[in-house]
């Protein structure tokens, strides 16, 4: 009887653990598409709207998560990321398909967001983890936004 109980208490904490890593994952939605679109754009009539894909991963120490992503020509991109409060949790870095760096937020004191232009269309890689020294584990969760023309 204790080994039944034993076992649907342990049961119980697993279900409760992942229930609670779901709701801190949501809860973290809001603040990144905070980034996809700041008072700063607003001020400028810029507008980056969502690609309508959901990236996430739940991530423990040293953990990387892959995202494959299309990029397309003659167009502007953010990349936005958070991983709770504070702005700089999160490390991601973009490879071209040869697994040429062509950018990594780690330079830029690991900034939520990053806005680049494409001239030509590339397929990439999008690697995010936690920065170990601010964070051990959670989620992560990127929105990748295109700018609408403003008429």
């Amino acid at each position: 009887m204790k080994l039944i109980k034993s076992i649907l208490l342990t049961l119980a904490l697993v279900g409760f653990s992942q229930v609670n890593a779901q709701i801190t994952c949501d809860s973290i939605a809001s603040l990144t598409g905070s980034y996809l679109n700041t008072e700063d754009d607003k001020t400028k009539g810029r507008i980056f709207i969502s690609d309508g894909q959901l990236y996430r991963a739940f991530l423990d120490e040293d953990q990387t998560a892959e995202f494959e992503v299309t990029f397309y020509g003659n167009s502007t991109y953010r990349i936005a990321t958070s991983a709770g409060n504070e702005d700089n949790f999160v490390i991601f870095e973009v490879y071209d398909k040869d697994r040429n760096l062509l950018f990594s937020n780690y330079e830029h004191a690991n900034s939520p967001y990053w806005n680049f232009e494409v001239e030509n269309t590339i397929d990439c890689t999008i690697e995010v983890r936690l920065d170990m020294n601010k964070k051990l584990s959670g989620c992560v969760r990127m929105l990748i936004g295109f700018e609408k023309a403003v008429n």
